[in-house]
């Protein structure tokens, strides 16, 4: 019998429950943070210029809040737009997404080891987002 085949000991279980439970807390603390930076940036972006819209305003949102010139936060929305393809969704990308999106790719981008997020995104950001934004 090899290793592979080995029963986790209770201790072992244990522990990876506590892991477990402590990343989800860390991916929510840091998807808070993204939301409430993302927002806070939205709404001085609509009063700076209410005309904004869509992917403009998507950029402009990104931009000021991780102080990224035009040219980097289109690639962001763009990348954004692509994800939703990947997923065949016919529709562009609502502000959600792009906080979604940004909160995915700065968490995985922290450590190179990072392989996903355990953490539900879509009921958290629908509970902080409006959906007309």
């Amino acid at each position: 019998m090899d290793s592979a085949d080995k029963v986790a000991s209770p201790t072992q279980r244990l522990r990876a429950l506590l892991a477990d439970k402590l990343k989800r807390v860390e991916e929510r603390v840091f998807a808070g943070r993204v939301c409430s930076e993302s927002l806070a940036a939205y709404h001085a972006i609509r009063r700076q210029n209410p005309a904004l819209a869509g992917d403009d305003l998507y950029e402009a949102v990104i931009a000021r809040r991780i102080n990224l010139d035009s040219a980097g936060a289109r690639a962001i929305v763009w990348r954004t737009h692509a994800s939703l393809e990947d997923w065949m969704s016919d529709r562009g990308p609502t502000f959600r997404d792009i906080v979604k999106y940004m909160i995915v790719s700065e968490y995985l981008g922290q450590e190179a080891s990072e392989r996903g997020m355990n953490f539900d995104l879509g009921p958290f950001l629908a509970k902080r987002i409006d959906a007309a934004y």
